[in-house]
């Protein structure tokens, strides 16, 4: 089965003219649309910029969904469509973190109970892990939020997520070209297309963010193949810590930052790991964001590549490499 034709890349062409024609428009009226991020002293930017990339995104996203899957699989949109609007009020009006959590919690349970259910985590010890459905939706519903909002947090330099994103989702395009799964790869590579036609505008120096409505749903999709990937064993629950390292790793390593400061766990601060690398980049954000999306591409060769019998070894790896992350990239007391 050939996955790869002229059609297809014509598909993908259009995709991403929808993409980048939308985001012309948003620039071109972001005073009328007025969905502005403001500089302040947590911003990497010193002026009046659009965030409403979101809305390009999306759009695009399901024009390129419609285009190449069929329609029994559009009950995917419908959880989207509510992250999407979480994100979007968000960058209107602000929404408060733990009920953006929330929100996501239930649109994973949605993607959960529309199809995308797993119950087997893999095996560790040779002993193999099946929650009941009721624990594995609680599960999949509280994972699935957290990676949301990791994306969301990496979402600090001009052109870091969408790279991040773009890598991530370039592994599931493989998954799916090897297993020849038409679901898995065109999905995938839809929102590449809608993905690059953003970064031509939202590479530094940026003239449109993203928006939590671009970095919510995103988040949202690679979750979403991410369930299905595991429900097809392509892959094992555990894999997703090496496909998706640099998010998982930012926030964990943030979080627990945090807590041993005795500070909130959702707390904003300048200490991701973007930030970290920003400075030893002395404020260079496009090689700190090549270096990100190498490091992202590094770990997900590492995960498409790591075959083993049990996941306890990628836990240990992943392990090892959150500690490595948290001493060289924690801030020494005094220093």
């Amino acid at each position: 089965m050939a996955l790869i034709d002229t059609f297809v890349l014509l598909k993908c062409l259009t995709v991403f003219s929808v993409s980048l024609g939308l985001n012309v428009l948003l620039v071109y009226y972001q005073k009328r649309i007025n969905i502005l991020d403001i500089p302040n002293d947590r911003s990497s930017h010193d002026r009046v910029v659009p965030r409403s990339g979101g809305i390009a995104i999306f759009g695009a996203f399901v024009y390129a969904f419609i285009l190449f899957n069929p329609l029994d699989n559009a009950v995917a949109l419908l959880p989207l469509t509510l992250v999407f609007v979480t994100g979007l009020w968000d960058d209107i009006r602000s929404v408060p973190a733990r009920l953006k959590l929330l929100i996501t919690a239930c649109a994973g349970g949605l993607l959960y109970l529309n199809g995308f259910d797993i119950q087997r985590f893999g095996i560790f010890f040779g002993h193999e892990i099946v929650f009941t459905f009721w624990a594995a939706l609680a599960f999949c519903a509280f994972a699935i939020s957290g990676f949301v909002s990791a994306l969301n947090l990496i979402d600090g330099l001009d052109g870091l997520a969408s790279c991040i994103a773009l890598v991530i989702l370039a592994a599931f395009s493989y998954i799916g070209w090897k297993y020849e799964d038409l679901f898995l790869f065109y999905t995938s590579v839809g929102l590449i297309s809608a993905l690059i036609g953003f970064l031509v505008l939202n590479w530094h120096p940026a003239k449109i963010f993203m928006g939590d409505s671009g970095s919510l749903t995103i988040g949202f999709i690679i979750a979403m193949l991410t369930l299905y990937s595991i429900q097809k064993a392509y892959i094992t629950a555990i894999s997703i810590l090496l496909l998706a390292a640099i998010p998982i790793l930012d926030t964990l390593i943030v979080m627990l930052r945090r807590i041993l400061n005795h500070q909130s766990p959702l707390h904003a601060d300048k200490t991701h790991i973007h930030h970290m690398i920003f400075q030893l980049q002395n404020g260079n954000t496009r090689r700190t964001v090549i270096i990100l999306g190498l490091l992202q591409g590094f770990f997900s060769y590492i995960g498409l590549g790591f075959k083993v019998r049990d996941d306890v070894y990628i836990f240990f790896l992943y392990a090892l490499c959150f500690t490595i992350f948290y001493l060289l990239l924690t801030p020494k007391r005094g220093a």
